[in-house]
Order: structure tokens, then C-alpha cells, then sequence
């Protein structure tokens, strides 16, 4: 987490979005608690581009689990062939890019599940793309502005 700061710090906005899409690229478990980050980097940045630069960071690192899954497509259907179909087709239903916006949002959801599902059933990789930073930059816009009221109305009792 150190070096993820340290990231921040010196590269701003742009060391927000790779600490993001390094921390996103693991598949289920995440080696950086990018939410904390996000909150604490609220106090020194703009709560707004910090929420765009995680967002889309973020949904750069997806990429690795639907690329995953995209490749090894035959495994995933074999074993869980009625799960998916079933998903399947609640996408074609509700639409799938409102259903990956909203997962996105949402931080107790391990969204690795969704890349690696929209990768095996071949869902366009720029809906998947885009939709992924849609999702996650309103989460992380959520988080980081949190963060900068919270910290500034934390900071005004103590200085």
C-alpha cells in the first residue's frame, strides 16, 4: 500500500488511474484497498477527476478478467454451461450494459465475476469497456467525495 501512495502522490491523477487498473487487474482478490486510497487522496486532489481516473483505471484492469475468460471460454462452459445460460438471459432481458453499469457501482460485488462472464459469452469488449468505467467512476466519484467532506469537515475539528 506504501508504494500505491507514494504512486498517488507523485503522479496525482494519473498514478490514481494505474494504481487503479493494477489493483483491478487481479482476478477476485485485490492487492491495493483502492477505496481507502481514493478517500485519503480527496484531502490534496479534486474529488471529481479523482472518481474519472479510478473509474477508468479501474475498468482498464477489468479487462484482464474478460480477456481471461474470452480465451479460456470452453472451461467456464463446460462447468457452469446452465449458470450462464440462465445470466445469459437476464442480459438479453434487461439489457447488459445497464446490469455491468450497476454491478460496477456497487463495492461489496467482486466484479472479476462479471468481466469473466461477459468475456466467455462474447459481450462486446467497448460495451463492456465502457460500461465498466461508467459503473466504476460513479462508485469511486462516490467514494472520493466522501472522502473530501469528510476529511475537511474531520480536519476542521483538529487545525
Amino acid at each position: 500500500m506504501v508504494w500505491a501512495n507514494g504512486t498517488i502522490t507523485t503522479y496525482g491523477y494519473f498514478g490514481i488511474a494505474a494504481v487503479a487498473a493494477i489493483s483491478s487487474a487481479t482476478i477476485v482478490i485485490p492487492i491495493v484497498p483502492l477505496e481507502i486510497l481514493v478517500f485519503l487522496a480527496a484531502a490534496q486532489l479534486n474529488p471529481v477527476l479523482i472518481g474519472i481516473s479510478a473509474g477508468v483505471g479501474s475498468a482498464i484492469g477489468e479487462m484482464t478478467a474478460y480477456f481471461l475468460a474470452r480465451g479460456g471460454e470452453f472451461v467456464l462452459e463446460k462447468k457452469y454451461k446452465k449458470q450462464i445460460h440462465h445470466i445469459e438471459k437476464l442480459f438479453q432481458k434487461y439489457g447488459g450494459w445497464l446490469i455491468i453499469f450497476i454491478v460496477g457501482t456497487i463495492p461489496v460485488i467482486p466484479f472479476d465475476v462479471m468481466g469473466l462472464f461477459c468475456g466467455s459469452i462474447h459481450y462486446d469488449r467497448n460495451k463492456f469497456f465502457i460500461a465498466t468505467a461508467a459503473g466504476k467512476t460513479v462508485r469511486y466519484t462516490a467514494i472520493a467525495l466522501a472522502g473530501y467532506f469528510g476529511m475537511h469537515w474531520i480536519l476542521g475539528y483538529f487545525v
